[in-house]
């Protein structure tokens, strides 16, 4: 199997990254007007309730089955036994939670039992869905490939057939449908990199699975239970709109960020069975320090801009998403650094109890935090419990390093001041300019440019060292291709 590189696996699984970005960006103005805060708010509760069975369904396998085939990549007879393992497991898992849900929610559907039942396809859809087998084996452009064409006939399926409030099941519909159908397309690569093999047990991994599981059911606590809570405890599906909208708003940069993770996994598995520590240490820090330079700006960035995003975007009647993005933006900068020392360093060396301890803190705070500020304050108090529970996640990570010392922290640290210098400079320029602006598309446009370029050049003049590298190492791979 041909080696691939960090670089371009990160350029691959960038590209259907931005995707994800450009999408929402172009989805999100039009389905909010279309469906309303009503109709987004139905569809971020009955999401979140199937979610908990697709949770379930899917136990820890993916990133099981991520790092286990990240293990095995250059054997085709153990990759192959440990692909029909982990996919017979997850094949029973899925047709049981499925039984089990179609059970329950077409006797309590209630109102929306419809659209649960539409839902149900994405627990279906966890049969075929071998993303992670494609990522263990590092081929990430087969996976961009079939995600960013199905995401773009689904886009235009959705501005063909969605058009008011009454096809939010339309809309429902073709997300899941595109879901399975993307799924089931990726068994074409398969065939190159398996073989059938004797010997299978789908239960062979079920400790490290379930271990896998339990930070997955904690996640899926501070990421899910929030929309949740605000639809049980609120008169209406209001408040899920707002707090649906200013959370994806919030995440919409977020991938640039752990796009890199997904990457790491499979390479930090494969560098950690070496032995090479080292060079485990030099990933992870490059890691913390690509994070810093990314997450600070769009931390400041989103604060600032906010107010002009919110009405733009939108449109009439998401004004309190303005205060809900102020509160949530510190959640880019805190999972992306979570998902270093989690993701990429905790659980390809083997430590899933630790991982499992970091993200359970998280879930309980959060669980906290919500029964308190959910009944009081809605959406806000959920915003509020979700930015500490995963402040809470990164601080216990960190923690960890820094008493085991699993590598060296102050290196990770050295260069941030530059970046929180640099990002409040952004942030004083851009409230002194945005004063005197309008709320427009140009203005906005205009506004996070300014901010980019302030950032970018503060850094300069503070002679950052991550970014300086990064630059000498662009022109010099520029020069090379123009040398050949």
């Amino acid at each position: 199997m041909a080696e691939n590189s960090i670089k371009k696996n990160y350029f691959f699984n960038l590209t259907y990254q931005l995707l994800l970005i450009i999408v929402p960006i172009i989805l999100t103005p039009y389905l909010a007007r279309v469906l309303t805060p009503e109709g987004v708010g139905v569809y971020s509760y009955t999401n979140s309730i199937v979610s908990y069975f697709v949770l379930v369904a899917s136990l820890g396998t993916a990133i099981y089955g991520q790092r286990a085939i990240g293990y095995t990549q250059h054997d085709k007879i153990k990759r192959s036994r440990v692909f029909w393992e982990v996919f017979i497991f997850r094949a029973l898992a899925s047709l049981f939670t499925l039984i089990i849900y179609l059970i329950v929610f077409t006797l309590l559907g209630g109102e929306n039992k419809i659209y649960f039942i539409l839902l149900s396809v994405n627990i279906l859809s966890l049969i075929p869905e071998v993303f992670w087998f494609l990522q263990g084996i590092e081929e990430f452009g087969k996976t961009v490939f079939t995600n960013s064409l199905c995401k773009i006939v689904s886009v235009i399926l959705i501005f063909t057939f969605v058009k008011d409030e009454g096809d939010l099941a339309v809309y429902i519909a073709i997300s899941c449908i595109n879901t399975f159908v993307t799924n089931a397309l990726c068994w074409v690569y398969l065939p190159k990199y398996i073989c059938f093999v004797k010997g299978v047990n789908p239960f062979r991994g079920i400790k490290d699975i379930l271990w896998l599981f339990i930070p997955t059911v904690a996640i899926q606590i501070y990421t899910v239970l929030d929309k949740s809570m605000i639809g049980w405890f609120s008169e209406n599906s209001l408040e899920n709109g707002y707090y649906e909208q200013a959370e994806k708003t919030t995440k919409i940069l977020l991938p640039i960020l752990t796009s890199l993770g997904t990457v790491m996994i499979s390479r930090i598995s494969k560098t950690y069975t070496a032995g090479d520590r080292k060079k485990i240490e030099n990933y992870i820090l490059n890691s913390y320090k690509f994070t810093f330079l990314v997450g600070v700006p769009v931390v400041f960035g989103l604060f600032c801009v906010a107010d002009f995003f919110v009405p733009i975007f939108f449109g009439s009647g998401y004004e309190k998403c303005i205060s809900l993005i102020k509160i949530f933006c510190p959640l880019v900068l805190f999972i992306g650094l979570s998902n270093v020392t989690g993701l990429q360093f905790l659980v390809p060396t083997g430590k899933n109890k630790i991982y499992t301890l970091t993200v359970c803190v998280g879930a309980l705070t959060n669980i906290a935090l919500n029964l308190f500020l959910i009944p009081k304050f809605l959406s806000v108090g959920a915003a509020i419990a979700s930015v500490i529970a995963e402040f809470a996640v990164t601080l216990t990570g960190f923690i960890y390093v820094f008493k085991t010392r699993s590598f060296k922290v102050f290196p990770i640290f050295s260069g941030v001041i530059k970046n929180l210098l640099s990002g409040f400079a952004m942030a004083c320029a851009l409230f002194l300019v945005k004063g005197l602006l309008k709320v427009s598309v140009l203005n906005l446009i205009f506004l996070t440019l300014l901010g980019g370029t302030i950032y970018m050049l503060s850094l300069l003049l503070l002679r950052d060292e991550y970014l300086l590298n990064a630059i000498n190492k662009a022109f010099c791979a520029l020069k090379n291709k123009k040398g050949k």
